[in-house]
């Protein structure tokens, strides 16, 4: 929010009571500001229809899940059978759920304008819960085989969609956290303006989300890519104040130079190979010669970008402060989970090798895979060590969680590297990536929102300025501990899992690689441990520390605001549950997509299933991490490290990117210069060659 705004923040008088000075001109405006009853039944009616649509899909997905949702079809009438039966073999669910919310966004928008907030939110709960209910209609299809369909004629190429078991667990992924953000943001943006524009992009970006991890071809996801990019853009600079568009700016900028190198890879791919659709490729590209290390980069680097890897990371800690907490957790959550979900969809497909022409991980078919995933491992390791180092000089508790978006993404990253490095034997870099995409989304979404629930009732999201609020917040500091014992990796909940097959990876990586991963492995102990810090610090200085400037101010009214406090109940439960039964994530989901690829099936059947996360070695593992990291935080207080910081002008931007933007303007003036002149007093003569080759090219289109 704008200092303007933090400044004049409501604070309710009564509980559920809405001051008229933050909204929007909505219908119901004036009621919600003069009548706290109706403000509350309105509260009330909301959390009631969340909590049916949890129920709903609960129940849902339970009979699923058991496969008693067949036999209970089975013994109703013959109509409801059929119904059933063309719902679950439904062939255009990937078109459907795309369009879906593209649709129900600006409707909703236009409903909160034109009756009230309430209808907007309403409409778009029903909207993120359809959305997730045909998601899970369409897992049967998709573990039979994969659901394929198309829309012809766009571009004259068309939009093709694939979901198999990889997208799926994406596709997923996005419904259910959508789903759960939507409920919290239901409440939270209550202290935000323009709320109804904030609903549309948000469905939108959805949509963008969606179609990208269900593109069958690298164009079709482009598109969606970029749909997804500039909807986004607009909640970034939400707020409107100068930091917010400014982050905006800076995040639109690298996401356009993203999508242009992204854009340049499928051109070339179309060039050399003629085939955009996600197949493996690695025999034609071998043909290209140097040029597939050029598409392999060009790829990498766009989508790497959306991805937060280091050095193009520096959109990300200056969006994450400004954009509304909804936003943050979804752009954190998900939204750069598109990019590391790119990197991996084209190391699996494009520079994967055929198994009838490379069975064997030292055929030379590998040979860019495993290049690719050298670099891949290191730029993760860098990755993962800076942005943890820079999240523990934070004093803001977003920022600090924008830079562990940095550093956790090193972590997929590498788990992606190490799978393409290993290539035949690499289904456990796969298996690990794939694990800590999804566990990432659960934790770091719930304590962006942690954090904003913070801030709702204290105004204040610098850490050193509370302390002592677990007594006056005991369930959100509960919550909070669960989200950082997931990230931290503490076992029992859902990190640990993730990591803990990471670690095996890049163990993997060393004993059947280069002698040099042993390093990558000592640090990512390392990181591993300032991660533990990291979140001692921030739980110590909220939560447990009392406060050094006397009682933190919480408002009342947050302490029982019922959809935040459901939102991030289905989230702390959702990291118990994966935690309590790590083997269920990776025996229903992750193996079977693992074997949907060219990697060794004698591997995975001795490494993967039947994994057991609870040895000793493992379970040592991560007690020194914890050990390391509760040492480094009594030193960080004790010397008063977190303090410390690097010079202003020492950073990437300053260092890297300043510098290369001065040399590019400098040179392209130079090479303009002296041509200025004459371009400007020729160009009727461009404009006529323009005109007469566009001519040409009619009429050698027409036919004779």
């Amino acid at each position: 929010m704008t200092q303007d705004h933090r400044d004049k923040r409501y604070y309710f008088e009564t509980d559920h009571q809405i001051t008229d000075y933050l909204l929007n001109g909505s219908a119901d405006a004036e009621m919600l500001a003069s009548d706290p009853a109706y403000a509350y039944q309105s509260s009330v009616r909301f959390r009631h229809a969340v909590v049916g649509a949890l129920l709903v899909l609960t129940l849902f997905a339970v009979l699923f899940a058991s496969g008693d949702a067949v036999r209970l079809v089975q013994l109703g009438p013959r109509f409801v059978a059929r119904a059933a039966a063309a719902v679950l073999a439904f062939p255009h669910y990937p078109i459907a759920i795309t369009i879906l919310p593209l649709l129900g966004g600006p409707l909703a928008a236009e409903l909160g304008k034109r009756r009230s907030e309430q209808s907007r939110d309403t409409l778009l709960l029903v909207t993120y819960v359809i959305s997730l209910l045909m998601i899970v209609s369409m897992a049967p299809q998709v573990f039979a085989g994969a659901v394929e369909t198309s829309i012809p004629g766009v571009l004259s190429f068309g939009l093709h969609f694939r979901v198999d078991i990889l997208s799926y667990i994406m596709v997923l992924t996005s419904g259910l956290l959508w789903f759960v953000v939507g409920i919290y943001a239901r409440d939270y943006m209550m202290t935000e303006h323009h709320r109804d524009r904030f609903a549309m992009f948000l469905s939108i970006t959805y949509a963008g989300v969606l179609g990208t991890v269900m593109a069958a071809d690298v164009l079709t996801m482009f598109l969606f890519f970029e749909l997804m990019t500039f909807a986004s853009y607009l909640l970034v600079a939400h707020n409107e104040s100068s930091d917010s568009i400014v982050a905006g700016s800076s995040y639109i900028y690298m996401g356009v130079v993203g999508g242009l190198s992204v854009l340049v890879g499928i051109v070339l791919m179309q060039f050399y190979t003629a085939k955009l659709d996600f197949v493996l490729l690695a025999q034609e590209l071998r043909e290209a010669g140097a040029v597939q290390y050029v598409i392999a980069t060009l790829f990498v680097l766009g989508f790497g970008l959306k991805a937060g890897m280091m050095p193009l990371h520096i959109w990300l800690p200056k969006a994450h402060p400004v954009a509304p907490t909804p936003a943050s957790a979804l752009l954190s959550g998900l939204m750069i989970k598109t990019g590391t979900y790119g990197i991996l969809r084209v190391m699996t497909s494009f520079f994967m090798p055929d198994f009838r022409f490379a069975a064997t991980r030292d055929d030379v078919l590998w040979a860019i895979s495993h290049n690719e995933g050298t670099i891949l491992i290191w730029i993760g390791i860098a990755t993962m060590a800076i942005g943890v180092v820079l999240a523990l000089q934070q004093a803001s508790m977003k920022k600090m969680l924008a830079y562990h978006s940095i550093s956790q993404m090193g972590y997929i990253i590498m788990g992606i590297g190490v799978a393409s490095y290993l290539g035949y034997i690499g289904a456990m870099g796969f298996a690990g990536s794939v694990y800590h995409t999804v566990n990432h989304a659960l934790f770091k979404s719930l304590l962006f929102m942690v954090v904003g629930v913070l801030y709702l009732s204290t105004g204040e999201t610098n850490m050193y300025r509370l302390g002592g609020l677990w007594r006056r917040m005991p369930f959100t500091a509960l919550v909070c501990l669960v989200a950082a014992l997931g990230i931290t990796g503490m076992p029992g909940f859902n990190g640990y899992a993730s990591k803990t097959i990471l670690h095996h990876a890049i163990d993997e990586a060393w004993q059947y690689g280069h002698h040099s991963f042993r390093t990558a492995e000592t640090l990512f102990t390392l990181v591993s441990a300032g991660t533990v810090c990291s979140f001692i610090k921030l739980y110590y200085y909220a939560f447990i520390r009392s406060p050094k400037h006397g009682e933190v101010h919480v408002s009342a009214s947050h302490l029982g605001a019922g959809s935040l406090q459901i939102a991030l109940g289905v989230l702390a439960v959702l990291i118990a549950a994966v935690g309590a039964f790590p083997s269920f994530m990776l025996d229903t989901f992750i193996i079977p997509a693992a074997r949907t690829f060219n990697y060794d099936p004698v591997f995975i059947d001795r490494y993967l299933v039947g994994l057991q996360f609870f040895t000793r070695q493992d379970l040592w593992n991560s007690t020194v991490a914890y050990l390391i990291g509760t040492l480094l935080f009594v030193t960080g207080v004790r010397f008063g490290l977190f303090h410390l910081h690097a010079p202003a002008w020492l950073t990437f931007e300053n260092v890297l990117y300043r510098p290369l933007y001065r040399s590019i303007r400098k040179t392209a003036d130079a090479l303009t210069y002296n041509y200025e002149h004459k371009t400007n007093a020729a160009d009727v003569y461009i404009y006529a060659a323009v005109l007469v080759a566009a001519l040409g090219l009619l009429m050698l289109g027409v036919p004779r």
